[in-house]
């Protein structure tokens, strides 16, 4: 995600199309976005505000702007589908687990159509002031949509303002760092690829 490494959306609303081999995506993005969100479960002692549901840093939240940003739709149904797995592990009622995961996918989808209409439709490159833009929005959908369903659901936790404005600023966190590791990755990958003809002096 430099400069611009591809075009969000020429197919479908809001460049939500189906790419090819969709299904693969889907399926990659599952189980990338189930795997991140148990690796965030580790830091749960230090920045859990509730359990499994509420983080200051969620890890996952990288994971849910990526897969909308590379894949569309099929990144969007990769996310209900991980999201789904994950509540089948917490033994969530199917009920909770369903609309949960639909809400997840949901978030970042919203926030991509919402961005489209602003900027008219045009085509987008895939950039990393788009990425921001789309974290943030996909971090408020995430949360305001998540917090509605739990309001009307028979919740453990009390959820208020004051968790709303800390799932958002823990998904914009989340986001923001697993840009930040990816993108160290890709650098550390690239030198690796291509060393410095310097260095083997």
């Amino acid at each position: 995600m430099g400069a611009q490494t591809g075009q969000v959306g020429g197919r479908g609303l809001g460049g939500l199309g189906w790419p090819s081999n969709g299904l693969l995506w889907a399926l990659s993005f599952a189980v990338v976005y189930a795997l991140a969100f148990e690796l965030n479960r580790f830091f749960d002692p230090l920045f859990s505000v509730i359990e499994a549901k509420v983080s200051l840093i969620f890890l996952p939240a990288f994971i849910r702007v990526a897969a909308v940003l590379v894949a569309g739709a099929a990144g969007a149904l990769g996310l209900f589908l991980g999201s789904l797995i994950l509540g089948v592990i917490q033994d969530l009622p199917i009920a909770s687990s369903l609309v949960q995961a639909f809400l997840t996918a949901l978030a970042p989808c919203l926030a991509l159509l919402v961005i489209r209409y602003a900027l008219a439709g045009r085509a987008l490159g895939i950039t990393l002031s788009l990425f921001l833009l789309l974290a943030l929005f996909a971090s408020i959908f995430n949360s305001l949509l998540h917090h509605i369903f739990w309001d009307f659901y028979p919740f453990a936790e009390s959820v208020t303002l004051t968790t709303f404005w800390q799932m958002l600023v823990g998904d914009l966190s989340g986001a923001l760092l697993g840009f930040g590791v990816f993108a160290l990755i890709v650098r550390l990958l690239r030198a690796l690829s291509h060393p410095n003809p310097a260095d083997s002096t």
